[in-house]
């Protein structure tokens, strides 16, 4: 929606002349004390990081002691054969892992939100991390609110906040009203104050504790787990011990063919 039809709406011409935004001059200040909108990139994991996850698994662990244990036992046949068993299972999972993140950085790209301010009088477009404190944003049915504030012109605004609350219901927004980063405009069309802006609006706060969020495992899949690993550790010691008694009972047989009987 376009700002002249917005402040066309205004219910009076002193209103209207006040609703022109911060100057150059204003804009350059609120930088210099960092009251800036600084947004953190919502980049996914690196591909090292997806490497090393990959690498670094149970599994992968368990079969690295293998590997070690053949080689000691000088079976570089078939520590060579687990090896590239170890070394399929990463490149695969890791494969999959970056193809993944690849189409997920290229939607978020294809999905990022811009900006409509007024500055100086004049509608202009600009990316999020530009907004200042005391912007002014224009916003219209499908725009995302980027950062906190109150509304100082409302044409019949009703806001989609179920990321934030999880309620459906639409609410509607009159002047002095609260906007929350992270809601969007469904119907009718405003113009708000940024007020809280960066790691203070409500969606940084908000994507900040979702990082900070470990699911817990249940005492259940705890006592799974660590039977499991028990199990597959009792698994190597025995299989060391009948390597070790077939080497005792047939001396005349070197330990590696033991292993291999």
């Amino acid at each position: 929606m376009a700002s002249q039809t917005i402040l066309a709406a205004a219910p009076d011409l002193d209103t209207r002349k006040h609703l022109v935004g911060l100057t150059g001059a204003d804009v350059e200040d609120r930088r210099a004390r960092g009251a800036v909108n600084t947004v953190k990139p919502q980049s996914s994991r690196s591909y090292r990081r997806i490497l090393f996850e990959n690498a670094i698994t149970f599994v992968n662990v368990l079969l690295y002691v293998i590997v070690g244990f053949l080689l000691a036992l000088g079976l570089y046949g078939d520590a060579f054969m687990t090896a590239i068993l170890v070394v399929a299972n990463v490149v695969i999972g890791s494969f999959q892992e970056a193809r993944a993140k690849r189409k997920l950085d290229k939607i978020a790209l294809l999905t990022r939100p811009v900006a409509t301010v007024l500055r100086d009088g004049v509608e202009r477009q600009i990316e999020p991390g530009e907004i200042v404190v005391d912007d002014l944003l224009l916003v219209g049915p499908g725009d995302q609110v980027l950062v906190d504030g109150s509304i100082v012109l409302s044409t019949s605004v009703t806001m989609d906040e179920s990321l934030l609350t999880g309620e459906s219901d639409l609410v509607p927004k009159n002047v002095g009203d609260q906007v929350y980063s992270g809601s969007f405009c469904m119907t009718g069309g405003g113009i708000y104050r940024a007020e809280k802006v960066g790691a203070a609006s409500m969606a940084q706060r908000i994507t900040e504790q979702a990082r900070a969020h470990r699911a817990a495992k249940t005492p259940l899949q705890r006592e799974v787990t660590l039977a499991i690993r028990i199990m597959l550790f009792l698994m190597l010691l025995l299989g060391v011990q009948v390597a070790d008694t077939f080497r005792q009972i047939y001396t005349h047989v070197p330990m590696t063919e033991s292993v291999r009987a």
